[in-house]
């Protein structure tokens, strides 16, 4: 990840799920715009970006080795598909903001999968 005054350039590939508040190392980002270009050389990618809060309450006060995990999922971004050198850019009205306890994550359809993430930060 690079930092030049107000953006954010992240290379994701792969299927697992990334979090922006881990890679950005900040607890509160918002946003004015995003571009998702998949640089992929030959194939379409499906994109999901989503809200994401994981609560682990322990229902024996007595017994801290057996929490309970409730998540919670809010979809920006669902099966969305980005065909091979094509960007799609969430502009200013589509803007995001999140903070703890909410991460922002982004997750690719195949494990070949690659897309360019360029966030504009407020």
């Amino acid at each position: 990840i690079k930092n030049n005054m107000s953006l954010i350039y992240k290379n994701i590939t792969g299927n697992t799920a990334v979090a922006f508040d881990e890679v950005h190392g900040t607890l509160a980002v918002n946003t004015g715009s995003i571009s998702l270009c998949n640089i992929h050389d030959t194939d379409s990618v499906d994109v999901d970006l989503y809200y994401y809060n994981a609560k682990h309450e322990y229902q024996d006060p007595t017994n801290w080795n057996e929490p309970t995990e409730t998540a919670t999922t809010y979809y920006i971004l669902k099966n969305t598909t980005i065909p091979k050198g094509v960007t799609l850019k969430l502009n200013e009205d589509n803007s995001i903001s999140f903070k703890k306890p909410y991460s922002l994550l982004i997750k690719l359809s195949a494990s070949d999968s690659a897309l360019d993430v360029i966030i504009n930060t407020n």
